[in-house]
């Protein structure tokens, strides 16, 4: 009975000591998942802009703005996953790779993270093979600290407008360039030529007589920095949240012919003479196919003559608003799919069907 007794103690004894063992293990290895799980939830969410160790270096930054953000709702608008699509990659890769030496910052509008679907991983991967490539977010009303418009955006005007989307992209390239000038371009482009030794300070025309504002470059000092802020001023006095073009094209049009003193197409024959430094291309610089002949960028047809009129262009603007509709096919014989080929290799090879 004793011996039994003992034996049973033993055996109670040894469960528990397994037990533990189990329960310890258990643990630590749970302990260890979660460390990863949250290790890769840090990995993927993209840096604050403003409080990155990676800054952008001031008159030395291509700047993209993504804005979707602010279409949502409040509650919906807590953090997106990042979903560029491949035209949005052709942008940003062909600035990379035409400009090697600037940095290209992407800056998302709301708390973003990194893609998990296999074809946006592979995407973003393409793009990030470029070392001058930076993907961060950015808190508006943060990011608009310490500009002329700090107070004003915090009353939340642009969101409260038709095109909120739209305006507030129109309202970011102004404050990038005020804090750091540089370049702002829009994501529907193709740089097709560097402009490392094009001395900032310029816009382009799309008209005679209407300024673009897709492409943006400013000094971070001086003269550019002077303009930043007038064009910040004029957006916060003049803002009209029920018109696409008011606050963009309209704008810099408004503040520069001010500045110039003369007619936007004296002001271009003139070469910055009479515009204090600031360059005023013409159309075949950013511009070369207007928006009514967005087409010509995509149907075989106007291949011949699309590539004779874009021939000394820096860049093409596809007009996203009116082209999204028009994919192409990869392989097509179309000025866009060919410079797309050339100028954004990468974006276009993980495409797939269609681009």
């Amino acid at each position: 009975m004793f011996l039994r007794s003992v034996l049973h103690g033993q055996c109670l004894l040894i469960a528990v000591i397994i037990l533990s063992v189990i329960v310890i293990i258990y643990f630590t290895i749970t302990l260890e998942h979660l460390h990863r799980i949250y290790n890769i939830l840090d990995i993927t969410h993209l840096q604050d802009v403003l409080l990155s160790n990676s800054n952008p270096t001031p008159g030395r930054t291509i700047f993209f703005h993504e804005t979707t953000c602010n279409n949502r709702s409040s509650e919906d608008s807590q953090f997106q996953v990042m979903n560029l699509t491949v035209r949005q990659a052709c942008a940003i890769e062909s600035a990379a790779l035409h400009n090697p030496n600037f940095d290209v910052f992407v800056l998302f509008t709301c708390p973003t993270r990194r893609p998990l679907s296999i074809a946006q991983k592979s995407l973003i991967n393409a793009i990030e093979s470029y070392s001058n490539v930076q993907f961060r977010q950015l808190d508006v009303k943060r990011y608009a600290k310490g500009t002329p418009v700090e107070v004003w955006i915090k009353k939340g005007y642009v969101l409260k407008g038709r095109f909120p989307v739209h305006h507030t992209s129109d309202l970011l390239r102004l404050i990038s360039l005020y804090r750091y000038g540089g370049i702002y371009m829009d994501m529907d482009v193709i740089v097709l030529r560097s402009l490392e030794d094009v001395p900032l300070n310029y816009l382009g025309a799309e008209t005679f007589d209407l300024l673009g504002n897709a492409v943006i470059s400013l000094k971070p000092n001086g003269t550019g920095h002077e303009i930043a802020e007038l064009f910040l001023r004029d957006f916060q006095i003049n803002y009209n949240g029920r018109h696409y073009v008011d606050n963009g094209p309209a704008l810099v049009t408004r503040v520069v012919t001010a500045i110039c003193g003369v007619k936007l197409v004296k002001a271009i024959q003139e070469d910055s003479k009479t515009c204090r430094g600031l360059k005023l291309f013409n159309s075949t610089a950013f511009y070369a196919i207007p928006w009514q002949q967005w087409e010509h960028l995509t149907k075989p047809q106007y291949l011949k003559d699309t590539m004779e009129k874009t021939k000394d262009s820096y860049l093409i603007h596809l007009w996203n608003k009116v082209s999204s509709r028009g994919l192409i096919k990869v392989g097509s014989n179309t000025a866009y799919g060919k410079y797309a080929e050339k100028h954004c290799p990468k974006s276009y090879a993980a495409a797939g069907e269609y681009f």
